[in-house]
């Protein structure tokens, strides 16, 4: 019998995965029938005796917001009740998240629910289950609504938590505020502590193979003497044994699903029947039926003056699953920047509730790409299969749509500014900080010949210049006209006179220029005085240095390309023994290290504003590489974009594109979801420090001033070089060597297996003075200017329609 722990809080569930068991649409409507049984199981036993009372948390707000809209007023009442009777619990978090959200999404995660809900509800707990990490931005959002508990289930498959389970810490905010985190079992062990045998069969069936079924009454929990007592010497074997090991609270919160599939099942009516039965027979210790604030608050108001607390970022070990879409990833990161510059104080006038509702829409389907949530329990076994495609379409879909809507909401914003002004091709910059670059567009866009553009206000002429590109509908009349990249070989990409650009600088914040068309042509552009730029043998950049900096901007050769493979049979398999028993003579055996070569010489054009180098580079993983450094004359920056064709395979790999800085022994600072930290110093214990993801940037501070290294499209980096398996303790040697993780299909399940074709990275190299950067805000506002795009509106002579204007372009 157990000396410390007297009472067993059984938290009963729905693990909630948008998708795995079944397509997310299937996963959200059978989600939606569970809260209705539960709601009919909390009301239908109010009469009976207190232990024999039904009780169910809510882990997911999404489901609670999915009922709600398709319920009557009538029904809807019945939620109320039963959330009253303080035996249906709706907990905070919209969903189990992955740490890619920027702080809008957290926000928006923690005002999911209509106001009537939230306000009847009065989360005190937010569930994050089988993910294994949760960003300080979602911590400190769920404060910021009153919420004081944070209950995890972590999954330690390919990862592990911070601490051993179960335990609870007071976690620290930068800010001083403290949430108090239960770190329990994995979600679905509450049953695993009484039988030792679980039920389910599969073991993940789609919810509609009907030769599987959810269990019966008397096919779980059994009920008789025998059998209880049975369950009661297991109970006190294990209680035993985690006593052992140190735990000596009162209580310990057990959650506990169903056991059909345990993920996204229905609840069992029949759990408080076991529990009644089991504490009429006076075993020890006592189980209670309980909601998950009710199991954590009993434990914190006992142990809560005596619990260790823990301050750092909480790293998620399964971040890496991320990087085997990383179209979809680049797509979704693109939606936000655009829903930024939509938001943007350029545009004018604040929104109106219509344009407020299709920002939160957008954000909404941002959220649902980045819950934790990737494909089908199949998705590497059966890649090829309807039923993995489906899901995974479903996934992509909450990218690919708000990019989609993205777009139109920008562009209804810009045309409602600028439609009403002048004539005059207007090039506003949305974001916080004065942006230089070039300016493009499509010639087929123009009515007449534009050979430069004049700003009236200052009398400032720009000359523009005609390249080629891609021409649609085109029938390629050589091969010139098409490059390397156009397999097809029925549309022409490269054609004279396609693509007209003009360069812009120093465009204030949050501001737009008007320009016209001139003929007056002015002087052509002079080349600024180029910085100290060294190559190596084939021409590609190593270093380049302004004058005012004492090192270089970089240092080796950005761009470095490498792939790490599997050599092991069925690979995957072995990847959770060597994360958590790191063996670095197993590693290499296993590991296989292959980088990029040059292909050829680097072709160097300059133009009076940049110097750009471009180079192919060949990998046996690839079908081809090519590398671009545009390399600033004017500013000590650089930008690097990476092509790629990564040709089919389904076999586990990671792939890396990296850059030095010259910055020593210097560990950045990096950010997620808004909240500056330190990696491998301000970190929880035994979080993931072999990649972490970020906004986008690292901010390499010196006396010498900061080097930032900003990254567009994948948002998890690995300091020191690869480091795939290496379960890293401490910063490893080398962290001026950032090496984003931009491709990764080693997980066994959930993630996509193959991701292949053409896919673009971008980087910003940058330097600024000690001066120009003062704040982890500095450093956003300039990430999100070097990634922002101006916008162009082209407005004519002759006035809109007033109809087009309110029917069309109002957002």
């Amino acid at each position: 019998m157990p000396e410390k722990i007297k009472r067993i809080d059984i938290v009963h569930m729905s693990h909630t995965d948008v998708g795995f068991t079944d397509h997310p649409a299937v996963c959200r409507e059978q989600q939606t029938r569970y809260l209705d049984i539960a709601i009919d199981g909390v009301l239908a036993t109010e009469g009976a005796p207190k232990e024999a009372r039904f009780s169910w948390t809510v882990e997911a707000a999404l489901t609670v917001d999915d009922w709600w809209q398709k319920n009557s007023p009538e029904r809807r009442q019945d939620l109320i009740r039963a959330v009253k009777t303080g035996r249906l619990e709706i907990t905070a978090l919209a969903m189990n998240q992955t740490p890619t959200l920027n702080a809008d999404q957290w926000r928006t995660t923690l005002h999911w629910l209509p106001d009537e809900v939230w306000d009847a509800a009065s989360p005190r707990t937010g569930v994050q289950n089988d993910v294994n990490g949760f960003p300080r931005a979602g911590a400190m959002a769920l404060l910021d609504r009153n919420v004081a508990n944070l209950f995890m289930g972590i999954n330690a498959t390919n990862g592990q938590a911070p601490l051993q389970v179960p335990t609870a810490f007071w976690w620290r905010m930068p800010d001083g505020r403290r949430l108090f985190v239960w770190l329990g079992d994995s979600y679905a062990s509450g049953f695993g502590h009484f039988f030792e045998d679980s039920w389910r069969r599969g073991p993940v069936p789609e919810s509609t193979d009907t030769r599987y079924r959810p269990p019966r009454f008397g096919e779980v929990y059994p009920m008789d003497e025998a059998a209880m007592r049975e369950a009661q010497a297991r109970l006190c074997e294990r209680l035993a044994r985690l006593e052992d090991r140190g735990y000596d609270y009162p209580s310990l919160p057990l959650s506990a699903t169903n056991e059909w599939r345990i993920d996204n099942d229905p609840p069992y009516l029949g759990l408080p029947d076991f529990v009644a039965a089991w504490n009429r027979l006076g075993l020890q210790p006592e189980v209670r039926l309980t909601t998950v604030s009710q199991a954590v608050e009993d434990l914190k108001s006992r142990v809560g003056d005596r619990l260790p607390e823990y301050e750092g970022e909480f790293t998620d070990w399964w971040v890496n699953g991320c990087a085997s879409g990383p179209r979809e990833v680049a797509a979704s990161r693109r939606a936000k920047r655009n829903l930024t510059a939509a938001l943007s104080a350029v545009w004018g006038e604040a929104l109106d509730a219509d344009a407020r509702s299709a920002a939160d829409g957008i954000l909404r389907q941002l959220c649902l790409f980045d819950e934790h949530t990737w494909g089908a329990a199949d998705s590497i076994g059966q890649p090829h299969e309807i039923d993995t495609w489906a899901q995974f379409n479903e996934k992509a879909r909450a990218a690919y749509y708000p990019l989609a809507m993205s777009k139109v909401l920008l562009a209804q914003r810009a045309r409602t500014a600028i439609y009403p002004r002048e004539y005059g091709y207007y090039v506003a910059n949305t974001a916080p900080m004065p942006w230089s670059g070039w300016v493009t567009m499509n010639t087929s866009a123009l009515r007449g010949d534009v050979q430069a553009l004049e700003e009236p206000r200052t009398g400032r002429v720009t000359p523009t210049e005609i390249r080629a590109g891609y021409a649609q509908y085109k029938v390629p009349e050589s091969e010139d006209q098409l490059t390397f990249e156009a397999d097809n070989a029925t549309v022409a990409d490269n054609v004279p006179g396609q693509v007209l650009r003009f360069w812009v600088e120093d465009l204030a914040p949050n501001s737009a220029i008007r320009l016209v068309p001139s003929d007056r042509g002015g002087p052509p552009a002079q080349p600024e005085q180029m910085p100290a730029v060294e190559v190596d043998d084939n021409g590609w950049p190593t270093s380049a240095q302004w004058p005012a900096m004492s090192q270089p901007l970089f240092a080796e050769s950005p761009g470095a390309f490498i792939a790490v493979e599997m050599t092991e049979f069925a690979g995957r398999w072995q990847y959770n023994g060597m994360l958590h028993h790191p063996n670095e003579e197993r590693r290499k055996e296993v590991l296989r290290e292959t980088p990029a070569e040059p292909a050829g010489e680097t072709r160097i054009e300059p133009n009076p504003h940049t110097i750009v180098y471009s180079q192919r580079m060949k990998h046996p993983r690839l079908k081809w590489l090519t590398r671009t450094l545009e390399i600033s004359r004017r500013e000590p920056r650089a930008v690097l974009t990476v092509r790629l064709y990564r040709t089919s395979s389904e076999l586990p790999e990671w792939f890396y594109i990296g850059c030095a800085l010259p910055t020593g022994d210097t560990i950045p600072t990096v950010s997620c979801g808004g909240v500056p930290f330190v990696p491998f110093e301000d970190q929880l214990p035994n979080t993931c420090r072999d990649y972490v993801a970020l906004d986008s940037w690292a901010d390499y501070e010196t006396a010498d001033g900061h080097w930032l290294w900003i990254t567009r499209d994948a948002p998890v980096v690995s300091f020191g070089g690869p480091q795939p398996l290496k379960h890293l303790e401490a910063a490893p040697a080398c962290p001026n060597r950032a090496y984003a993780l931009i491709f990764d299909n080693t997980w066994m399940t959930n993630f996509v297996a193959d991701s292949h074709g053409i896919f673009e990275f971008r980087f910003d190299l940058v330097w600024k003075d000690t001066d120009a950067i003062k704040t982890a805000e500095d450093v956003a506002g300039l990430a999100e200017t070097l990634l922002s795009e101006p916008q162009l509106v082209i407005q004519p002579a002759l006035k809109e329609d007033p109809i087009y204007m309110e029917r069309l372009y109002r957002p």
